[in-house]
């Protein structure tokens, strides 16, 4: 991966998703999950080298014969060569037609997975958040934590947002940053530091979270009984963001069933899938407690790959070193 060629995208590099491209792919993933489209690909589970050092190297493919496409997102994480700082993770995604076996590109992996999680969050958060959700509670000031606020906003007409990490400095950053998109997006939206995870939960609609803790946060307590969470961080059978106790009294949605029992374990096992975000009766769903506990699927970073080699129009999100 260190030697990439110059036709491959810079990881990092693309431009952060605007409130209309994450509505967009919001919508493609919503025709892929009604029309059957999701149903038909061909995903096996991902797979997850690890050696002596404990760096990773990830493979996960999806073929689409709707889509006619063929991707594989590879990504490697190395524990950082500067003390204190965390470890590196770096990912591209090559695309092929899958009728014809033709190499279509390169795709950064960083631009595919921020836009991917805006967008699944954005479709997740209207289909289960109530419509007149107004507070927005983010734990988390890194990558995923600025995609959570994206997709949300992208869906709700939020009046405040509150902002809590364990880095009271970073945590402050990024409140500014929310401040200055929403600014110039001629949204009035309140964003305050919160003093504690706890506070940033209390009396929300929606919160996300996006840290790399191991333990539940503290985020019961005072939590509506309405509240929508979008869980992105830690998913395993040893470590998980979310309490047990929550996961039970809540609906659970994940991406892929068969992943979430593998890697987040039994208490993922009553989950529901996103298509029955669609089926009937699922209204029910804006009314009560919903946690989407995301472990991620290539099924969702296909759709996005389809969809960003479609709109060349947008600068930084193009196909790179295609055969000629």
């Amino acid at each position: 991966m260190a030697d990439r060629t110059a036709a491959t995208a810079t990881p990092g590099a693309g431009p952060e998703p605007s409130a209309a491209l994450v509505r967009s792919l919001a919508g493609a993933m919503r025709d892929a999950l009604r029309s059957g489209a999701v149903g038909r690909m061909l995903v096996p589970p991902r797979e997850t080298v690890e050696d002596a050092a404990g760096a990773k190297f990830i493979s996960m493919p999806a073929v689409s014969p709707d889509h006619d496409l063929y991707v594989n997102k590879v990504a490697t994480i190395v524990s950082s060569p500067v003390p204190g700082r965390r470890a590196t993770v770096t990912s591209v995604v090559p695309v092929f037609s899958a009728s014809t076996g033709r190499f279509l590109g390169t795709l950064d992996g960083d631009t595919v997975t921020n836009l991917k999680c805006a967008a699944v969050t954005a479709l997740v958060t209207d289909r289960c958040a109530a419509p007149d959700s107004r507070v927005l509670g983010i734990i988390g000031s890194g990558v995923q934590a600025r995609q959570q606020y994206l997709g949300v906003s992208a869906v709700r007409d939020l009046a405040e947002v509150r902002v809590w990490s364990r880095d009271p400095a970073r945590a402050a950053a990024f409140a500014r940053d929310i401040e200055e998109t929403a600014a110039a997006a001629g949204r009035k939206t309140e964003v305050v530091v919160a003093a504690s995870a706890g506070h940033a939960a209390r009396g929300a609609d929606i919160l996300s979270t996006a840290t790399t803790s191991v333990h539940p946060l503290p985020i019961g307590d005072g939590l509506p009984a309405h509240a929508h969470i979008n869980c992105l961080g830690a998913h395993t059978t040893a470590s998980r963001e979310v309490s047990a106790e929550l996961l039970r009294s809540n609906i659970v949605i994940v991406e892929d069933l068969r992943t979430a029992i593998a890697e987040a374990g039994e208490s993922h096992a009553g989950a529901i899938e996103l298509d029955a975000l669609f089926a009937p009766g699922a209204e029910e769903f804006t009314r009560r407690g919903t946690i989407f506990a995301s472990t991620g699927c290539a099924y969702l970073d296909l759709i996005t790959c389809a969809h960003l080699a479609g709109r060349d129009d947008i600068e930084g999100f193009r196909l790179t070193g295609a055969a000629p």
